[in-house]
């Protein structure tokens, strides 16, 4: 999905593209989920992982999607 990604924002967007790297370099998604689950209080994980939300929103606020709901439907490992 990356490599998709990354060859249609590298030209236009690098600042974002580079940013996205960054972050995933940054926290790894298991490292979110422990997070997530070490500091929880009523929250719990059902079908989506914290740290598919994160991503999500990270493709949102990196510019590389308009919207969550574009994201979300672009995503092809979203339970």
């Amino acid at each position: 999905m990356w490599d998709e990604v990354l060859a249609r924002f590298e030209k236009q967007a690098p600042a974002s593209v580079m940013a996205r790297l960054a972050l995933e370099r940054a926290m790894p998604a298991a490292w979110v989920d422990e997070v997530f689950e070490a500091n929880r209080q009523r929250q719990y994980p059902r079908e989506l992982l914290f740290s598919t939300v994160v991503e999500l929103m990270s493709l949102v606020s990196l510019g590389l999607r308009p919207s969550l709901h574009a994201a979300a439907r672009q995503m092809d490992n979203l339970p």
